[in-house]
């Protein structure tokens, strides 16, 4: 089972399986934090929405660097993370129908796109690409139905990739390390299982 229905089940659980889920390793010792992005952010923001908040483990570092946070995720998935508590957002929905009509000066997907199924993934990104004008992303390269997402984002044909930073997890820090950096064309072809940041501006 993957997707929907695997995130569905996943939400369901208890709070520490969801944070184990979302955070290979936080059984073992891994902080419940976010990982702060190496790629410069649009500044001033005034408005960010996280896509695939989970249990507000970015919301700590999003409400430093936006006056206006808000959170997407599955309906058990935001029954959750208000368990979880956390820094206060403006908004928390499961209603995406409503969501996808505000606007906002960026939309933070962080190792989230990757779990979409292809459709779904590809009305995401259409959506995205009218409710703000730039999408922070960290992903990993393959999705877990077979695609290339960097291929997935060049097809869809609506935004712009600045360089791609590619990154992995520093058991020292907890934070992101740097690899190295590469052209958006150059991370689409480096081959499955890498994690690449990188920033997309709306506009081909």
């Amino acid at each position: 089972m993957a997707g929907r229905d695997d995130w569905m089940a996943v939400a369901g659980g208890d709070l520490d399986d969801v944070r184990e889920r979302i955070l290979t390793g936080y059984k073992d010792g891994k902080p419940f934090t976010p990982y702060v992005p190496t790629v410069a952010l649009p500044r001033p923001l005034r408005s960010v929405l996280d896509f695939g908040c989970g249990l507000g483990r970015n919301f700590p570092y999003l409400t430093t660097v936006a006056a206006h946070v808000a959170g997407f995720d599955l309906p058990p998935m935001i029954e959750q993370c208000r368990i979880a508590g956390g820094p206060a957002v403006d908004l928390l929905s499961a209603d995406w129908e409503d969501v996808r009509r505000r606007r906002f000066d960026m939309i933070f997907a962080s190792l989230v796109l990757q779990h979409i199924e292809p459709a779904p993934v590809r009305a995401f990104l259409q959506d995205f690409a009218a409710m703000a004008p730039a999408v922070y992303l960290l992903t990993r390269t393959d999705t877990d139905f077979g695609e290339n997402l960097l291929d997935v984002i060049d097809e869809v044909g609506l935004f712009r990739a600045g360089e791609c930073v590619e990154v992995d997890h520093d058991p020292v820090t907890h934070q992101l390390r740097v690899l190295g950096t590469a052209p958006f064309e150059d991370a689409r072809a480096s081959g499955s299982g890498r994690h690449f940041e990188t920033m997309l501006r709306v506009g081909s």
